[in-house]
Order: C-alpha cells, then sequence, then structure tokens
C-alpha cells in the first residue's frame, strides 16, 4: 500500500510535478546535456516531448501514430497538439477529421515555424554550454549511482 505524499507548507505552493531521474539507458553515455523548456506562463510550456510529438506529426501525418511512437495515447497525443493550438494566435497543427477518405494531421506553416525555431535556439544554447557540459560530463563518479526513490520532487 502507497503512503500519500505529505501535502507542503501552507506558505508553499504544491509542486507541479515531479522530476524523473534519467535512468534510460537508451540515452546513452553518462553525459551532461541540456533540456530545453520554454514556459509561456498561463499559455503553457514547451519542451522536448512536444516538439518531438509535432515532428512525428508532421512525418506521419497523424496525431493517432505518432502519439503510439511516443508510448502515448490518442487522448493524450490530442491534449497536447490541442493545447499548443490555443496557446499561439495560429495553431501549429491543422487536422482533418475522419471519413472515407480518413481523417490526419499536418503541421501548419507556424508549426513548421515553431519547431525550427526550438531546434535552432537548441543548438545555440548547447554550442554556447558545451564547454561547461564538458565540465560536468568530467565531474561524473565512475560508479553508478543508486537511487532510493523513483521520483524526487522537483523542489528538493
Amino acid at each position: 500500500m502507497t503512503t500519500p505524499a505529505p501535502s507542503p507548507p501552507p506558505d508553499k505552493p504544491p509542486s507541479r510535478g515531479v522530476t524523473r531521474l534519467a535512468r534510460n539507458p537508451a540515452r546513452g553515455s553518462d553525459e551532461a546535456r541540456l533540456t530545453i523548456r520554454v514556459d509561456f506562463g498561463s499559455h503553457g510550456a514547451l519542451g522536448p516531448g512536444k516538439i518531438r510529438l509535432l515532428e512525428l506529426i508532421g512525418a506521419q501525418g497523424s496525431i493517432s501514430a505518432a502519439g503510439r511512437a511516443m508510448g502515448m495515447s490518442y487522448r493524450r497525443a490530442w491534449l497536447l497538439v490541442d493545447s499548443l493550438n490555443q496557446a499561439f494566435r495560429e495553431p501549429v497543427v491543422a487536422t482533418q477529421h475522419g471519413g472515407q477518405g480518413g481523417g490526419g494531421a499536418q503541421l501548419t506553416q507556424a508549426g513548421q515555424a515553431l519547431i525550427a525555431r526550438y531546434r535552432t535556439m537548441e543548438g545555440a544554447l548547447e554550442a554556447a554550454a558545451a564547454e561547461h557540459l564538458a565540465a560536468f560530463a568530467a565531474a561524473l563518479s565512475e560508479r553508478t549511482p543508486v537511487f532510493p526513490v523513483d521520483d524526487i520532487d522537483e523542489d528538493a
């Protein structure tokens, strides 16, 4: 039986989520990398997951296929796309409802520009931080860490 997490003190706002430990062996060697997340306040956020979803929609022409490729449900993928379409002045994904020809989705020009700007920013930031990232990687322990919990609160 799992014990619920304690409530935050009254003067501290509740956490908006948890930070997952990066222990995915598919990610490669122990290296230091930047992960870029752009927060838009009440308009949400944009990070590597949403960008990858948009790229897959562009490649596959389908929200459901893009979601499956990322291991998420159609509903989750659709909600992420909808949140992006609502956040920006112009939709980033245009959808066509099913019928005889079937449904589909495609990136709009705004969606293509969003991906291009994010990837350009990502490359520039990685280049600017390369020396610091190398120093972080060189300072990592040679032993594999053992973490006592699966999640670490982002405020920890």
